[in-house]
């Protein structure tokens, strides 16, 4: 079963959404804004062992099954859903059409025909079925940090030569934490590419943080940031040349 994540961090998170339901906020449901599904990452089979590209967003979108099963096995088929069943509803929006462009220039095909070396996660594993992360419960956030530190920090210690991009501004005190607490990021962030990038020497990977896609073409750079994530990757990671 593809995934970057170990059960017992699956589980540790799984806690962490039991206890926000049993004590203070409420589980999603129609007609009612609340605790969404867990999220569980998915990664491509080769991911792990060729390299590729690891996709890092903000946080769910909706309900995300929050009134389904929450095993690890249920999860893991939510994701599956998502990023391994071919071409889907979703390939025309800003941020598929950005991995897209990613998977195109450095995997040599679409994001659908090249499933095998990228994966799919989130800063956020548990999210709210309204709105978005800046105007959730503060509580939310505050609980599940340390768990999702921890789960990225392991995440990204399975991958070897990959690009890893991180397509949120806010990283929720998350991203810092996983990377060990302050990163020496290169790059200026401003409206020619809205990016920061760091390069690993040890695991050979390199982090590019910048903005979620959507916002990127708002403010007409998504292009720019895309075409320097490729620049960089081909220049960093040499097997992507």
């Amino acid at each position: 079963m593809p995934t970057l994540m170990t059960r017992p961090s699956f589980e540790r998170l799984a806690q962490v959404r039991t206890r926000l339901i049993d004590h203070s906020l409420p589980s999603a449901r129609p007609g009612q804004a609340g605790v969404a599904g867990l999220f569980l990452p998915w990664a491509g089979r080769r991911l792990a062992e060729a390299g590729g590209i690891y996709w890092i967003g903000a946080a769910t979108e909706g309900d995300y099954g929050a009134e389904g099963e929450q095993s690890f096995e249920a999860c893991h088929e939510r994701g599956a859903r998502l990023c391994d069943r071919g071409p889907h509803a979703h390939a025309h929006t800003p941020l598929w059409l950005f991995l897209d462009g990613l998977t195109r220039g450095l995997l040599g095909g679409s994001y659908d025909m090249t499933t095998e070396r990228w994966g799919w996660s989130n800063l956020l594993k548990i999210g709210w079925s309204v709105g978005t992360p800046e105007s959730w419960p503060a509580e939310l956030i505050e609980r599940q940090q340390p768990a999702c530190a921890a789960a990225l920090r392991e995440e990204l210690a399975g991958l070897r030569r990959s690009l890893v991009f991180v397509g949120s501004e806010d990283d929720f005190g998350i991203l810092g934490e996983a990377l060990g607490g302050m990163p020496e990021w290169h790059g200026k962030q401003d409206e020619v590419t809205g990016i920061w990038w760091l390069h690993d020497e040890v695991s050979g990977n390199l982090i590019v943080h910048g903005c979620h896609p959507s916002a990127a073409r708002r403010g007409h750079f998504s292009k720019a940031a895309l075409e320097r994530t490729v620049l960089l990757a081909r220049d960093l990671l040499p097997h992507f040349t």
